[in-house]
């Protein structure tokens, strides 16, 4: 009977050491799943589900849509995702929608507040295809100095974590538009200058005294 009673209690002690070590291993395993889990998600980014907008450019100027709650107040087209679709989608949806246009989505811009995400996306078509939907009143292109004078206005919805954007986004292509026109500008100008300061000399048929024409009065003098 001792030795019955001794190598129940022997067995019971093995296999509480059994099932502690299964349960060191199993949290280890769980462990490494969750930290596999957190890494492919950081690194799958924006590809996932998720909230998003877009933010369309044309030319010098970017399309805003006028909220109809929240302050009336400005925002790029987006909205929340239904979680079967990629934030792009989301993004691309929500600006139909929101606007009419039609658009493709290309890179992604920024992740903002909440996990809001921003694509930089494209005009499938220049016109509209249809109206705004019920939550927008306004559809409209701005100007950078449209979009500046908005955010002095306070009229721009999440103005310190968003909006500050646009007038980055929106300036890198107005550089690049301006020192074009500067540089056209300055050729004409620079054109214009030569012609003032071209002279010639011609020589009068009877007195054989040369007089100095400025390059205009020439052209009319050799027709």
């Amino acid at each position: 009977l001792f030795w019955l009673i001794s190598h129940l209690l022997l067995s019971t002690s093995l296999l509480q050491e059994r099932q502690a070590e299964a349960m060191v291993f199993g949290s280890r395993i769980v462990s490494v799943i969750l930290a596999i889990t957190w890494q492919q998600a950081l690194a799958s980014g924006h590809r996932g589900a998720g909230h998003a907008g877009c933010f369309v450019r044309r030319g010098n100027q970017m399309l805003a849509v006028k909220l109809t709650y929240d302050g009336r107040k400005y925002d790029i087209p987006g909205g929340q995702t239904n979680w079967k679709e990629p934030a792009s989608s989301t993004a691309v949806r929500e600006t139909w929608e929101e606007s009419g246009y039609r658009v493709n989505a290309g890179r992604h811009l920024r992740t903002v507040r909440g996990g809001f995400h921003i694509y930089e996306c494209y005009l499938q078509e220049g016109n509209p295809g249809k109206g705004p939907d019920h939550e927008i009143s306004e559809v409209k292109w701005m100007s950078r100095g449209e979009v500046s004078r908005q955010l002095n206005r306070g009229m721009w919805r999440f103005q310190r974590s968003q909006a500050y954007l646009y007038l980055r986004w929106l300036g890198n292509s107005r550089s690049g538009d301006n020192a074009g026109a500067n540089s056209t500008k300055a050729a004409a100008v620079g054109n214009a200058t030569s012609i003032e300061k071209t002279n010639t000399t011609k020589v009068l048929p009877k007195t054989g005294e040369s007089e100095k024409v400025s390059g205009p009065r020439r052209l009319f003098l050799l027709v």
